[in-house]
């Protein structure tokens, strides 16, 4: 998944490529691995085509710093050397879940915590008339599209977005998988890169509405025979 924003420069500079300059492309529904943070992407990115580089906006862009509203206290820095644990193993993405494999942020700040570039720029709400989604960095509920509470290998919770009737929980990796499927999948712009989320949430909202319901009637039935 790639975020873009609306000042995004056509043509950047990156260390991480520095022979030739990056033009942001409109490569449509084409899947990328990132080339710094490892991560897959789809749609809009980065690129240096005779180089075939690629890069995620949120890691072309990335600043040095970052202090995340969710994780107040705590200033992440910019790496991009793959992290490894004091026993030998791989970290994870505090957000996510998955593995830091190459460019991310980092806050050595009790036990250390890792933030893939991607994760660090979702936003906070995503809006929408009927349904309202919101970032959270734990929830007690099993996610409403993978049925699990937890997909982190580590001990500690991944992230999750609540909608603000505390109906519909999604993994924040879940969240990422969808957007991208769809852009995979030729569904979806750069405009709203979370467009099919949106769509997604809706829909297993108004299942439940109409579970609940139905449970409702029957329930009258029973009650009243």
């Amino acid at each position: 998944m790639t975020i873009l924003s609306k000042d995004a420069p056509p043509e950047i500079s990156h260390p991480a490529h520095p022979e030739h300059k990056l033009k942001l492309m409109a490569t449509g529904a084409a899947e990328f691995q990132c080339d710094v943070c490892k991560e897959l992407g789809a749609g809009d990115r980065y690129t240096c085509r005779p180089c075939d580089f690629d890069l995620h906006s949120d890691c072309a862009l990335a600043e040095a710093t970052l202090v995340h509203p969710l994780l107040k206290g705590r200033e992440f820095q910019l790496r991009h050397e793959h992290p490894r644990h004091s026993d030998g193993g791989g970290r994870t993405c505090g957000a996510c879940g998955g593995k830091v494999l190459g460019l991310h942020y980092h806050c050595a700040a009790k036990k250390g915590l890792d933030l893939h570039p991607c994760c660090a720029a979702l936003p906070l709400v995503i809006p929408q008339e009927e349904l309202t989604l919101e970032l959270r960095k734990e929830a007690s509920h099993r996610c409403s599209s993978c049925r699990e509470r937890d997909r982190s290998r580590s001990r500690s919770r991944t992230w999750f977005y609540r909608s603000t009737c505390k109906t519909v929980y999604l993994h924040v990796a879940c969240v990422k998988e969808i957007a991208r499927r769809s852009r995979g999948a030729g569904v979806g712009s750069s405009i709203d890169p979370f467009a099919s989320v949106k769509e997604s949430a809706l829909q297993i909202y108004r299942a439940k509405k109409d579970e609940s319901e139905l449970e409702r009637v029957i329930l009258e039935l029973v009650l009243g025979g």
